[in-house]
């Protein structure tokens, strides 16, 4: 499943293909806090969407489900979608323990 998810995406992190399911994640900018949903998660990326309108190049903190906070840089935006680059990938493992349900709750 792995391979699924994350091998032959992360040439294009952006790419209309699903990427799992949609993960409720918490989002921080500055003192700003909120949830987000997140989709199209790779090791490198994240697409959100938020109530926040945030602007490429921002720098945000991402807490996926079971995980402490990620720094992750905006690469685009679209209204109140972002696209997220993550400043150090997450381990293979740890995307498919998400995307496969295995890690669940959000701090």
């Amino acid at each position: 499943m792995l391979v699924k998810h994350a091998a032959g995406n992360e040439a294009n992190p952006w790419s209309s293909a699903p990427h799992g399911p949609v993960i409720t994640a918490t989002y921080r900018r500055g003192v700003l806090r909120a949830k987000v949903a997140v989709s199209e998660l790779t090791c490198r990326s994240a697409r959100i969407d938020s109530m926040d309108a945030v602007k490429p190049g921002m720098l945000v903190w991402l807490t996926l489900p079971g995980l402490e906070a990620r720094p992750a840089t905006v690469d685009w935006t679209s209204g109140f979608t972002a696209g997220l680059r993550f400043e150090a990938p997450l381990h293979p493992a740890v995307l498919d323990a998400i995307l496969d349900g295995r890690i669940g709750s959000v701090h």
